[in-house]
């Protein structure tokens, strides 16, 4: 994993991580015991950043992409992959879980499964969201920078022919045909 994947990993890590732990506890207790608001607080500041971050690029690099697509394209580079964020939610459950207070475990197979079904529903939201940022950031800088069209036009002026003096008519360049006067 590159290093400018890591924050989106680290954020979307912890996005799976309290929803693989809701999925497979409910409201038996909360993820991290006494730490659960902070971890939430974290959770939504890590996506706002991540969302104003991926905004940030997505502005300053409309001006130079061709089409929505490719500009989606570009901030998907961004976003961790699925083997990427499903480690960075099982490190965020497991430091989570070393917290709390002990409780009635879940099956390992149990939290792997769920884990990875948490990494793989955030990452196709994190991919819609980026494509829906970059289709609404091309709209607005496509819509701001079209020329303002007129509702009329001036037409230009066309100056009338200008007729030519007496000096400036165009005379021969050669001279007149010689014709012989013979008379027979």
């Amino acid at each position: 994993m590159t290093l400018r994947k890591v924050p989106g990993a680290l954020a979307l890590g912890l996005l799976a991580s309290l929803g693989a732990h809701a999925a497979l506890y409910g409201g038996e207790h909360a993820m991290g015991g006494g730490y659960h608001s902070l971890l939430v607080q974290v959770a939504i500041a890590g996506a706002l950043s991540l969302v104003v971050g991926l905004s940030a690029l997505a502005w300053s690099a409309a001006g130079v992409t061709a089409d929505g697509s490719v500009l989606a394209t570009r901030l998907n580079d961004r976003l961790p992959g699925l083997a990427a964020l499903a480690a960075t939610a099982a490190i965020w459950f497991v430091m989570a879980e070393g917290i709390e207070p002990h409780h009635a475990g879940a099956p390992p197979f149990a939290i792997l499964l769920a884990l990875a079904a948490a990494a793989w529903i955030v990452r196709r939201i994190a991919i819609f969201a980026v494509a829906l940022l970059a289709r609404v950031v091309f709209a607005i800088a496509r819509l701001m920078f079209s020329p303002r069209a007129l509702l009329w036009a001036r037409r230009p002026r066309t100056l009338a022919p200008r007729l030519p003096l007496f000096g400036e008519r165009r005379r021969f360049a050669r001279p007149p045909p010689i014709v012989s006067l013979h008379r027979a």
